[in-house]
């Protein structure tokens, strides 16, 4: 009788824990879910207004907004914006829309949708000046201070006082030279929504709450049955068997020669296995970051190698020259190289070793010096790579190779010598054409085969012609669909933006390449070398 009632105390307490754990959980998620539910919902807003004010950001002319603000007057195309800002308003249940002018502690209204069921009192005009709210003044006044707009749309949430709770969000509007000119201001009050929804959460929660009474009711005559009984034959059968004595075969103080002595042996393996592979964590993180150490300095290594400043020859107006090289591992087989061999003579390489990261960084070296060396002993650059083939064949086990071209210009003449050793043909525009692709008879690559001669071949540069070479990460760039740059897109860039400096042109390309890839994984160096001749 006596252990009867030991039992059903036990049973008592287990089903005190269980309730008590239920409710307290089951209090603990409706709460958590109505503040999800609500910040799910602020969120949506959010991020719907966020999305509307960088489309209208995007659709208006920022030199129209400085000349609204500067002549406060209006004209056809601000009659437009203003119908599109209301259509805009209109169909994406935006409360207040309108474009304004930052200052220092105010801003300076340009235009303000505006329907027909909004009050006229309350639109602001072209020129009208209002004062920052703290909310604004926090967001805003880091751009305005530095003069420039951010890349990301600020979105905030907010209480619109005499208006309700909501939301606001800002986009910039830039100039053509990326400064900013003035924002775009989007608010929704969405009180009325919130409200409506907390009353649709507190009869979801109250539901819960009755659930989950009925359930713990019924899980603890089911624990009564399932687990109490049970646990009391367990004990029985525990007591009996430590009665036996013969605890040998158990490790530590579980020793029940049952399910617990299982898992305390697979606690014992488990704790011997974690201090094993957090030992071996250990170590490979600290090889990781010796190995990382060592990259970053590879690749500082690398990039100082090549030449980086520019204009490179400030005392040489005969001609202009830009490169630029983005590895897709932290060190690349790519290299572009240009040098003066004497007054009269500019030497420009550009070249693409075979396979990636360290090794290829390590032949790039060597191919670099050797081509650098030859030429400045005066060489033509069909010897140049007749030579330095001959050099890279040797002991070359690891079978790598490279695809490089060269030119050299005689400045005083406008003559261009140039050798192709399996390289992308470079593109050729002259000052009253389009890009071409100056194709020639390509030699072997590099450190392919002993013994090959290699052809070069003359043209001649006059003022106003611009030479474009690259590396095939150009080309063969591949978007999340599996397409490639290719030749054709390539020209197109070029010849759309044929008159633009040399560093704008090459950003150009590289913008482009970036839009078709969306997204999509580097898979190669992108390397590119533009020439003009300037007189």
């Amino acid at each position: 009788m006596e252990k009867k009632d030991k039992m059903r105390k036990l049973s008592m307490k287990i089903s005190t824990i269980f309730v008590t754990f239920s409710l307290v959980f089951g209090l603990v998620i409706s709460v958590f879910s109505y503040y999800m539910a609500e910040k799910s919902y602020v969120e949506f807003y959010s991020t719907k207004l966020q999305q509307s004010v960088a489309f209208v950001a995007s659709q208006v002319d920022g030199e129209k907004i400085k000349e609204y603000y500067e002549t406060k007057k209006t004209d056809k195309y601000y009659d437009d914006l203003k119908t599109f800002l209301s259509e805009i308003k209109a169909t994406h249940d935006i409360s207040y829309l309108y474009i304004f002018v930052p200052d220092d502690n105010h801003f300076t209204y340009i235009v303000e949708a505006q329907l027909e069921t909004d009050d006229a009192e309350y639109i602001a005009s072209l020129g009208d000046e209002y004062d920052y709210t703290e909310l604004e003044y926090k967001h805003l006044v880091p751009d305005i201070n530095a003069k420039k707009a951010s890349d990301r749309v600020i979105r905030a949430n907010n209480d619109l006082s005499e208006f309700g709770q909501g939301v606001s969000a800002w986009a910039p509007i830039t100039d053509k030279q990326g400064d900013l000119v003035a924002m775009v201001e989007g608010d929704i009050t969405i009180d009325r929504v919130i409200q409506t929804m907390r009353r649709y959460v507190a009869v979801i929660i109250a539901i819960t709450a009755l659930l989950i009474v009925m359930l713990v009711f019924v899980l603890t005559l089911a624990v009564r049955r399932m687990i109490t009984r049970p646990l009391a034959k367990l004990t029985g059968r525990v007591q009996a068997f430590a009665q036996d004595g013969n605890l040998n075969e158990f490790i530590d103080d579980i020793r029940t020669r049952d399910e617990m002595q299982t898992l305390s042996q697979a606690f014992g393996t488990m704790a011997k296995d974690i201090d094993t592979y957090t030992k071996t964590q250990a170590a490979l993180a600290a090889e990781k970051e010796r190995i990382s150490a060592e990259l970053d300095l590879a690749t500082h290594i690398q990039a100082s190698m090549l030449p980086s400043i520019f204009p490179p020859f400030p005392n040489r107006s005969e001609f202009s020259i830009y490169a630029t090289m983005q590895p897709a591992k932290e060190v690349g087989g790519d290299f572009y190289d240009f040098f003066m061999i004497d007054e009269d003579h500019l030497a420009v390489v550009i070249a693409d070793v075979s396979g990636k990261g360290v090794p290829a960084a390590l032949f790039m070296v060597i191919t670099k010096t050797l081509i650098k060396n030859y030429t400045q002993e005066g060489n033509q650059p069909s010897r140049v790579f007749t030579s330095v083939n001959t050099q890279l064949c040797e002991n070359n086990d690891a079978g790598m190779f490279v695809t490089a071209w060269m030119g050299i210009l005689e400045i005083s003449t406008g003559k261009f010598t140039y050798v192709n050793a399996g390289h992308n043909h470079p593109l050729l525009k002259k000052a009253d054409g389009s890009f071409e692709y100056l194709k020639c008879r390509s030699g072997f690559i590099l450190a392919g085969m002993e013994g090959t001669k290699y052809r070069q071949y003359e043209i001649n540069l006059e003022k106003g012609d611009t030479l474009y070479l690259y590396t095939d990460g150009v080309t063969e760039a591949t978007n999340t669909q599996e397409q490639l740059y290719g030749d054709q897109r390539l020209k197109e860039i070029l010849d759309k933006n044929s008159e633009q400096p040399l560093d704008d042109l090459l950003d150009s390309v590289k913008n482009d390449i970036d839009l078709f890839v969306n997204g999509g994984e580097q898979f190669d160096d992108i390397t590119m070398l533009a020439l003009r001749i300037m007189q």
